[in-house]
């Protein structure tokens, strides 16, 4: 199932088109490297490991990529320049969208993961572009809510969610976070209309 891209230009002496869109094979050495850059940075001290997570999360997306699962989606946001000389691509953004379910008795609804955008394209709107998307998608499918998770350490984020309209249903394993000094995961829900 294919969706029609959601692209702009903007107005430089080479033309940028910015493009929403289901991401292909091509573009999954793009989105590991991004999601590495989000998820596991340079400056923390899991860095050594930084090409083992990046080759697991390469694997990871291409075996949901090949998958032939209805209810899911890869996103990504390209932008190309084009000049006189040609034209260049350049995956800045993904997300990815699935059913998925709350507990283990819920009827699953549309949910959010890996939302990442390349650190040096941050605060262009890419992101609110990508969750903008997923609300269509999730409409499609027949659905009028979505959910996704974010650490309550990741200010710009749930900042992000909070002005999107994404509500704090609960708080995930609460006790072992607390136990173990990690960040909270916060379970964020949010109504969209048909």
């Amino acid at each position: 199932m294919s969706h029609p891209s959601d692209s702009e230009a903007t107005g430089d002496s080479a033309a940028i088109t910015v493009e929403v869109r289901l991401a292909q094979s091509q573009d999954i050495k793009s989105l590991a490297e991004i999601l590495t850059d989000s998820f596991f940075p340079t400056a923390n001290y899991w860095s050594f490991l930084r090409s083992i997570f990046k080759l697991g999360i390469y694997e990871d997306l291409r075996g949901r990529l090949r998958g032939d699962t209805p209810y899911y989606h890869c996103l990504v946001v390209s932008q190309t320049s084009v000049t006189a000389t040609g034209s260049q691509e350049v995956i800045v953004a993904t997300a990815e969208i699935s059913l998925k379910s709350s507990s283990f008795l819920a009827v699953p609804i549309p949910y959010i993961s890996n939302l990442a955008v390349s650190p040096d394209r941050r605060r262009a709107g890419l992101a609110r572009r990508l969750l903008l998307k997923c609300e269509q998608i999730a409409r499609e499918w027949g659905f009028e809510e979505l959910s996704l998770h974010v650490l309550d350490n990741n200010l710009a984020a749930r900042s992000l969610y909070l002005s999107s309209g994404y509500r704090l249903q609960k708080t995930d394993g609460w006790l072992v976070n607390w136990l173990f000094n990690r960040p909270q995961k916060l379970f964020l829900h949010k109504k969209i209309s048909q």
